[in-house]
């Protein structure tokens, strides 16, 4: 897997586009104001819901709009991938079933807030990222434009069932939790 993700990369283009557009204006080479924000980033995000249409999904599902909660009920999760467009997406592994050895699992919103909840003893690595917008895993906390948290369990090396979690946001939030 690429360090770039689809919500890394559209945040990252549409950051370089809007600040192309806003140089440009500065400079008196294009008539360019604040109005044009909104509307440039949703022709971008749509641009980028078409295209992630085309791209493969292996092992996962993808929704579009709303809220969405994947029901993971007795699904033995080895490498899943998620992709959520607009809303808020919860991501529940606590009923989930994990195999002995190192299980992945990618998760991504293009805009809205992504919850992870894991099992409360379950062996973690996660890295975690946001285009704009906060990143929590556990107790780290990271805001602003392009954060991102690495984190890993101090058990992880020994545990013989582990979770290597990828989860990421265009705009939002992305928070990762341990169940009660």
């Amino acid at each position: 897997m690429s360090r770039w993700n689809s919500g890394e990369l559209f945040s990252a283009l549409a950051l370089i586009l809007i600040g192309a557009l806003l140089l440009l204006g500065n400079l008196g080479l294009l008539a360019f104001n604040w109005n044009m924000v909104w509307p440039l980033a949703l022709i971008l995000f749509g641009v980028w819901l078409v295209w992630r249409a085309f791209q493969p999904i292996s092992g996962g599902a993808s929704y579009g709009f709303g809220d969405y909660c994947p029901d993971l009920a007795g699904k033995e999760i080895r490498n899943e991938n998620f992709s959520h467009g607009f809303g808020d997406f919860d991501l529940d592994l606590t009923r989930a079933k994990f195999p002995t050895g190192t299980s992945a699992v990618r998760a991504a919103i293009g805009f809205g807030d992504l919850k992870v909840i894991v099992p409360r003893d379950l062996a973690l690595r996660v890295k975690a990222s946001v285009g704009f917008g906060d990143v929590r895993v556990l107790t780290q906390k990271r805001e602003g434009i392009g954060p991102n948290i690495d984190f890993q369990s101090d058990d992880y090396a020994a545990a013989a069932t582990k979770l290597d979690l990828d989860a990421s946001a265009g705009f939002g939030e992305v928070k990762v939790v341990r169940a009660n």
